[in-house]
């Protein structure tokens, strides 16, 4: 099979369906454009995950997402947990349609679908650092890939909190995810938890929210980690310990534009390593690109220069990162 065949990994319920309402002119742009591709759609969650398996061991070295952070974190870890071709040989392009898309952010791909399309085929290509965790999942120590950020303390407990609303909807009426924010807002009791960067001590005591990753933004949009370099070999981390409701809310405005360093609050740290240990019994639980995950203790590796990435026109790499 041709290195220059692309697997297209359409998720159609991603975006409210816009996904597959794209599609069509999709396709037609790629065949106008000469694009070789095979798409596949998502049924299911992970299903993702397999269908990149699948295609790796076809012979398939170019992906392209089209969908949510979700679909996209899926694909990614399909790409690390295969071990028989160097990720580095591997091609990811994103079509952002999803709910968040906090993920191309980063890296200056354009939000709408033409325009990321026109970014595929401009092919500028980067490499970029994963992260990788481990975790506990009812006392067995498991590994997750992800390619944005992970996030824990109240940013973990809104996701957990809206998942849970998901299953009791039961396919009927989709909640919001700012109704499950502001239960959490409301209701959120901080964790204890200790955490080394790097071997060390960087904090310990109660956390109202913490971010690790490469990426900039969480949340759809909520910039928690406005000084992160995506390509720089080193996690950022972002820790604001507990304060009064009030003053949350008042400033809730500087968490989603990245002033988040102007609280006397805040913790801001890179490192390539990068430990969370529970203090006491009250702890947290783990998100990563927005998907739930086990119980610490976690453990945050940094891959450097892991994943070929098709990056916007405008993003400047790292000096060490040009191709």
């Amino acid at each position: 099979m041709s290195s220059s065949r692309w697997m297209i990994i359409l998720n159609p319920v991603a975006g409210g369906g816009r996904t597959a309402v794209m599609w069509p002119h999709i396709s037609k742009h790629f065949l106008e454009h000469g694009l070789n591709f095979e798409c596949v759609f998502t049924r299911h969650k992970y299903h993702a995950v397999t269908i990149t398996l699948e295609a790796v061991q076809e012979g398939f070295r170019n992906f392209i997402v089209i969908g949510g952070d979700g679909t996209l974190h899926e694909v990614a870890n399909g790409i690390f947990y295969q071990k028989d071709v160097s990720t580095q040989l591997i091609t990811l392009g994103v079509i952002p349609i999803g709910t968040g898309n906090d993920f191309v952010r980063a890296y200056n791909i354009p939000t709408d679908y033409a325009q990321a399309m026109e970014t595929i085929l401009t092919n500028k290509a980067i490499f970029t650092d994963v992260g990788m965790v481990s975790f506990q999942d009812f006392g067995i120590e498991r590994t997750r890939y992800f390619v944005n950020a992970a996030g824990m303390g109240l940013d973990a407990a809104v996701i957990r909190h809206y998942e849970r609303q998901l299953e009791m909807a039961n396919g009927k009426r989709k909640p919001q995810y700012m109704s499950s924010l502001l239960h959490q807002f409301l209701l959120y009791r901080s964790a204890d938890l200790r955490i080394l960067v790097d071997g060390n001590m960087f904090y310990e005591g109660p956390v109202l929210t913490c971010s690790v990753g490469m990426g900039t933004c969480i949340g759809n949009g909520m910039r928690a980690l406005p000084l992160s370099i995506p390509d720089d070999g080193l996690f950022d981390i972002t820790l604001v310990e507990p304060m009064s409701k009030v003053k949350l809310a008042v400033r809730i405005k500087d968490f989603v534009e990245g002033n988040v360093y102007a609280f006397k609050e805040a913790h801001h740290g890179r490192g390539k390593k990068i430990e969370v240990l529970p203090g006491t019994k009250r702890t947290t639980h783990l998100e990563t690109d927005g998907e739930l995950m086990g119980t610490p203790p976690y453990t945050f590796t940094i891959l450097p220069s892991a994943l070929k990435l098709l990056a916007g026109k405008d993003f400047v790499p790292h000096i060490r990162n040009v191709l």
